[in-house]
């Protein structure tokens, strides 16, 4: 009995060393998932949302108030410009737009539409759709007045002053001054009765100091991939901070500036996806002083050409940028002006062709 009981022993003895030598078993590390406050922000996660809290169920379309425009084509006056157009950008048209209509005016933000129209902001809090019929004004168009959270109208500046936009499948998302904030709006299923839905607070510090009210996010665009992206006007007269939005509401200033030419701010901004793998990356610069006037700048990513609008050029206060590529593969980049609802400034629709087959 007392062999078997050793023999037992030793049996277990020897299997526990071989455990003990065999190599450990190596845990799975576990999948790192973003905290909500390092999330970006995404077009697919929110898009269902934010379009459920802008059109609550049950309420009802309203279509927006249609509005008579006339476009009175207009010349760029670029002959003996200095620096002329880049040899890849061809003027092809520009338009003084007016109206009847007390309310149509200073207008911001662009974007093209799929049906071939054009959606700008008023800095009164509106939107105003352009009609367009062979890459021109047709003459036609609509304003909705943006509703607040509650459903009720913005009220004055402090909560209308709309600067940026961008748009993707009906819902239109908005950057305003002033109360920094970026809202959505889905037109697609309410129209003018879409109430705005929060997608972030805004920034309205930087390196502790205020961001003036008037400085703020004029410039967004959204990815191909549906990331946001905002740069403000100006910071305290100097650069144009570039920012991120969050999944959770949130925002903040990266770090990075827009590559402002020196004595202009950033006002505008497009994305637009092309056969490349990343998209093309329109920016829009203005300027003003009382001798030289209204001066613009305009990049895309894609090159390092650009265009100079400025004396003896017809110029105005473009605040809007939008592109699109045509079915030729040329570039059309879309810009329109911000008169201030002033009789001394027009609201200017202008469109370039950009050549971008060598890019």
């Amino acid at each position: 009995m007392a062999f078997q009981m050793n023999k037992s022993c030793l049996i277990t003895l020897l299997l526990f060393s071989i455990g003990a030598c065999a190599a450990p078993e190596i845990a799975e590390p576990a999948a790192t998932k973003p905290s909500p406050a390092t999330a970006l922000w995404s077009f697919e996660a929110a898009s269902r949302t934010l379009h459920a809290e802008s059109c609550p169920a049950g309420t009802a379309y309203v279509a927006p108030l249609s509005l008579d425009i006339t476009a009175t084509p207009v010349s760029l006056n670029d002959e003996g410009a200095n620096p002329p157009l880049p040899d890849s950008a061809t003027f092809a048209g520009g338009w003084s737009l007016t109206s009847d209509n007390a309310n149509f005016g200073g207008l911001s933000g662009l974007e093209t539409l799929t049906d071939g129209n054009l959606l700008s902001i008023s800095d009164v809090g509106a939107f105003v759709w352009l009609g367009m019929a062979e890459g021109q004004p047709d003459g036609k168009g609509k304003l909705a007045y943006m509703l607040g959270q509650d459903g009720g109208q913005l009220s004055g500046k402090a909560e209308g002053d709309s600067e940026g936009l961008a748009f993707r499948d009906g819902l239109a998302i908005v950057s305003f001054e002033r109360n920094h904030r970026l809202e959505a709006f889905d037109l697609e299923n309410c129209g003018a009765a879409a109430r705005a839905a929060l997608v972030a607070k805004l920034p309205a510090e930087a390196g502790g100091k205020p961001i003036d009210e008037n400085q703020g996010a004029e410039a967004l665009s959204i990815s191909p991939d549906g990331m946001l992206t905002f740069g403000l006007e100006s910071l305290f007269g100097g650069p144009s901070p570039m920012g991120e939005v969050f999944g959770n509401g949130t925002s903040k200033l990266t770090g990075q500036d827009a590559d402002n030419p020196r004595g202009y701010s950033f006002v505008g901004r497009d994305e637009v996806p092309s056969s490349s793998q990343s998209p093309i990356i329109i920016t829009l610069f203005r300027s003003y002083d009382p001798i030289r006037g209204n001066r613009n700048i305009i990049t895309w990513s894609n090159s390092n050409d650009r265009i100079e609008l400025k004396r003896p050029m017809l110029v105005d206060n473009f605040e809007g940028v939008a592109g699109e590529i045509r079915a030729d593969g040329t570039l059309r980049i879309w810009m329109i002006s911000d008169n201030n609802f002033s009789g001394k400034q027009q609201t200017l629709l202008y469109a370039f062709d950009v050549d971008i087959s060598a890019e």
